[in-house]
């Protein structure tokens, strides 16, 4: 699709591409993951394909057994028999998502190399480079983009629901 925005001064045209494989890139992700619990890719795979086959039906069968999976792996089988809601309340009690956080703020410790490689003290090579980037957009997905996406998501759905 391509979009031309009146409102900006420049003459260029800006390009969107939609990739559909961006759900199946999800999907290898997680099956290289070693922590990511078999019923869970399972169900993921089936509601891919159930979705890509338009059956809207299974489409929410299968979401709602991968959001179970997803809660049952954190929170174990003491979950059994809660509603979703009640599962979700308690997700922030097993769950440390300021961990990966509070991991970098010791690697970016003053004196450390990483510190002084963004100092400019050390040099780096490409591959450090491109760490750095894929460590910003990973940042940048994690405290922005999600949030927002989660937040955005929420809305259209009560919309839809209301």
């Amino acid at each position: 699709m391509i979009l031309n925005q009146a409102e900006q001064s420049s003459d260029e045209t800006i390009l969107y591409i939609y990739d559909p494989n961006s759900a199946k890139e999800l999907l290898t992700q997680l099956e290289k993951i070693k922590e990511v619990p078999g019923d869970l890719t399972r169900a993921y795979r089936s509601a891919l394909n159930v979705s890509y086959s338009k059956d809207t039906v299974a489409t929410a069968v299968m979401s709602k057994r991968v959001l179970e999976s997803i809660l049952k792996n954190f929170l174990g089988e003491e979950v059994k028999g809660q509603n979703l809601s009640k599962q979700f309340e308690q997700l922030p009690e097993h769950v440390d998502l300021a961990r990966p956080l509070q991991s970098l703020s010791q690697l970016a410790q003053p004196g450390s190399a990483f510190y002084q490689m963004l100092d400019l003290e050390k040099d780096i090579d490409q591959e450090m480079a491109s760490l750095l980037m894929e460590l910003l957009e990973s940042l940048i997905e994690y405290l922005f983009v999600l949030p927002n996406k989660i937040e955005m998501l929420q809305q259209k759905l009560n919309q839809k629901l209301h």
